[in-house]
């Protein structure tokens, strides 16, 4: 198979990012067989914690896939790594990574792993991290920036994504991303010099509430995209996150959200106002 017969539909010019279909926390072999054997699924979101393997529980921890506070997994980032690139190599339509690192440990450890394969990754390999404490008073500690991104610079071909820790739900949704939020974030990309590609991801909820703040952030940071994503129980203005999604504009905006919020999305209809 040539590399002009496979069809990658991911970042195409002026493409319609909304479209593009997720699996998430695919963590476990089980997850990871499902996920490429859907059509359903464009991009696969995984985890990525120190831990060890079930078949080895007493290992010193290394790169699993993972989430807090599971930290023990039939699966490593080597053998998640390994099994995407064969099957990327044998199908006719390839499927994306994105890689969620929960702590900058875990990060700096797997650089070696990424690299053994990176230059043969001819398919969309998304670098995740919450960098930068966000709302609302979340206690979760970010991955550290600096450090981040600095490891993040030998990846040219990939799209950053980088966001803030988040504190939200049913009893705690009355926030926003704040002007002192965005600010950090524009701050620290340009005090690290990023030259990648970078999606903002950001919580539904949250960026609702946040339409100024966000769009003056995509204006900052030139070719910037959203990443816009949720929790099954979160609450969401729809109508509000609609007229953001389409001021951003479809071909900068990434959806990955429960379906019964996509569906209330109707993102094949316009709002009448953006205002």
């Amino acid at each position: 198979m040539t590399e002009n017969e496979k069809q990658n539909t991911y970042i195409e010019p002026e493409a319609n990012l909304t479209k593009i279909l997720w699996a998430h926390a695919v963590n476990d072999k089980k997850k990871l067989s499902d996920a490429l054997s859907s059509n359903d699924v464009d991009m696969l979101e995984a985890d990525v914690v120190l831990g060890v393997l079930i078949d080895n529980p007493i290992s010193k921890p290394f790169p699993i896939m993972g989430h807090p506070p599971n930290f023990i997994s039939d699966l490593s980032l080597e053998k998640f790594l390994l099994t995407v690139f064969e099957f990327n190599q044998n199908q006719n339509v390839t499927k994306g990574i994105k890689l969620d690192f929960k702590s900058i440990d875990v990060f700096e450890q797997s650089l070696e792993i990424i690299n053994k394969l990176y230059d043969k990754m001819e398919y969309p390999v998304w670098i995740n991290a919450d960098i930068l404490s966000g709302p609302i008073e979340s206690k979760v500690k970010p991955v550290d920036p600096d450090r981040f991104l600095s490891g993040a610079k030998q990846f040219t071909r990939s799209i950053l994504s980088i966001g803030w820790t988040t504190k939200y739900g049913p009893d705690n949704s009355n926030g926003t991303y704040s002007e002192s939020n965005i600010k950090e974030m524009i701050n620290v990309i340009n005090d690290n010099n990023v030259t990648q590609s970078i999606t903002f991801p950001v919580r539904a909820g949250l960026a609702a509430q946040s339409f100024k703040e966000i769009l003056k952030l995509i204006e900052k940071i030139n070719g910037s995209t959203l990443t816009i994503w949720s929790s099954e129980n979160d609450p969401v203005n729809v109508e509000d996150l609609r007229k953001l999604i389409f001021a951003v504009g479809l071909d900068r905006t990434y959806v990955d959200v429960p379906e019964d919020l996509r569906k209330e999305l109707h993102l094949d209809q316009p709002p009448t106002s953006l205002s």
